[in-house]
């Protein structure tokens, strides 16, 4: 199966299973679902932040891009347009004021970032979060580059940029922060996703959360994906088909959900 069809299929198995607002029993999802889906659209437009995406898509110079990842499925050269890395890398708006939300939603203090690309995400979770440190890192010098001209350019003093390899600069973070949220959109493959879980699982907040980006991008995602709401201390999963969430906080009740964005 190519891995267009693997999205569409799984993208049509969601939307029939997911659950709407009125499907929603669990106190935290009710409460989520108000605070951060039902309201998404009432979030202030954030245009200083939108002016960096529209200039991001417009920029046609060539930058080397070293994917220390799955790589891209459009374009794996080495030299790629910002325009053409932005248009597949960067988050919708949508997901990006949800991200914000969610962060705020629990009250994270300490957010760690696996795939900053242009920072727009983490520029709306920084807006939204201006009491929380939150660390981003990102594993292509010259994409680091712009990102950090961007948070520059707004000011942001509560983002610090991390270059280089996720296993490098993950494991020593962990060790000195106790993350409340930890956001893993980079190194797209089953492997890798493993084994930043597995990093995560020792050291994350009690009741933090870990948020995966393109949990059905392919096959191995997507198996890596079951295999983590399967893990015994994984106590409550949310299936946003584009991205998941889960907690190994043991106060919730061990359930799946599948909702709608």
């Amino acid at each position: 199966m190519s891995s267009h069809l693997h999205i569409l299929k799984n993208y049509l198995n969601h939307w029939f299973k997911a659950k709407g607002r009125h499907s929603i029993h669990s106190p935290f999802l009710f409460s989520l679902y108000e605070n951060c889906i039902s309201n998404i659209a009432k979030y202030p437009f954030e245009n200083s932040i939108e002016q960096i995406r529209t200039n991001l898509l417009s920029n046609n110079n060539l930058i080397a891009v070293n994917d220390l990842g799955a790589g891209s499925k459009i374009d794996n050269s080495q030299k790629r347009k910002i325009s053409q890395i932005a248009k597949y890398s960067l988050k919708s708006q949508k997901e990006a004021i949800f991200l914000a939300c969610f962060s705020k939603h629990i009250s994270a203090q300490n957010i760690i970032e696996l795939g900053t690309s242009f920072g727009t995400t983490t520029l709306y979770i920084a807006k939204h979060n201006q009491k929380a440190q939150i660390h981003t890192i990102e594993g292509s010098p010259e994409i680091a580059k712009i990102a950090s001209s961007n948070f520059q350019q707004l000011n942001f003093e509560n983002i610090k940029l991390h270059i280089g390899n996720f296993d490098d600069i993950l494991p020593k973070l962990l060790n000195e922060i106790t993350a409340d949220i930890i956001y893993i959109d980079g190194n797209h493959t089953k492997e890798a996703t493993l084994r930043y879980f597995d990093m995560a699982l020792e050291k994350i907040n009690p009741k933090g959360f870990m948020v995966f980006d393109d949990i059905y991008w392919s096959k191995g995602m997507t198996k890596a994906w079951k295999s983590i709401i399967k893990h015994p201390r994984v106590s409550i999963s949310i299936d946003f088909f584009h991205l998941g969430i889960i907690s190994i906080d043991q106060d919730f009740t061990k359930q799946d959900f599948r909702l709608r964005m």
